[in-house]
């Protein structure tokens, strides 16, 4: 049986992750993915588990070698994106990249931030990053991203308070805080839980220094 969800992640890891496992556990495994869509087909129950992992901050060449080293350890690999953003023969700044890792391309590496990873389940974990530094340096890179979607809800909100804003409709000015507001907690919960895992991350590395 196939089947079609429609769903978007503001906690684009953990809550992506989880709802993945929830979905596998049900009797579904994942065959591919859009921008706002998830094709599932019937498998057993608990066969198979994800993992979801950032890859935002890499180049594009460095985000396909990654990927293909994932898939030589025997992981099935999907890209997902973590905007909403339709995009062909663009160019974007990504702040919380790295080097050239800045630069995101369409077609290329826009839209294609996240990997999802699947398993057969067999009781052992998901081995991605070798030591506390290197999942360190990933938490971190999630944590930018949160915070970069934080500050830019905060300039809006702040805009509203202009002159220009504040002689609008009442409603209408009232109705986009309210929907700020709420697009800042829902992009700062996850923005407070990842800076507190990567401060954890971090001193846990320092001691193996």
């Amino acid at each position: 049986m196939q089947k079609r969800v429609r769903r978007y992640f503001f906690d684009f890891i953990n809550g992506q992750e989880k709802w993945l496992n929830d979905m596998a556990k049900r009797g579904y495994r994942l065959k591919g993915c859009g921008m706002l869509t998830y094709d599932f087909e019937s498998c057993q129950p608990n066969a198979f588990e994800y993992a979801v992992i950032f890859a935002g901050n890499l180049t594009n060449a460095r985000a396909k070698d990654y990927q293909a080293y994932i898939e030589t350890m025997g992981f099935r690999t999907f890209t997902k994106n973590i905007g909403l953003k339709y995009a062909f023969g663009k160019v974007k700044w990504r702040p919380y990249g790295k080097g050239f890792g800045q630069i995101a391309t369409a077609p290329g590496n826009y839209n294609n931030e996240l990997l999802i990873l699947e398993k057969e389940q067999d009781g052992q974990p998901f081995e991605l990053h070798t030591d506390a530094a290197d999942q360190y340096e990933s938490v971190k890179a999630v944590a930018m991203v949160y915070g970069w979607e934080v500050m830019m809800t905060a300039v809006l909100f702040a805009l509203t308070f202009l002159p220009a804003a504040v002689n609008s409709t009442i409603a209408l000015i009232w109705g986009i805080r309210g929907l700020l507001l709420i697009l800042g907690i829902l992009f700062g919960r996850p923005m407070v839980k990842s800076v507190r895992e990567a401060k954890h991350l971090k001193d846990e590395s320092r001691l193996y220094e």
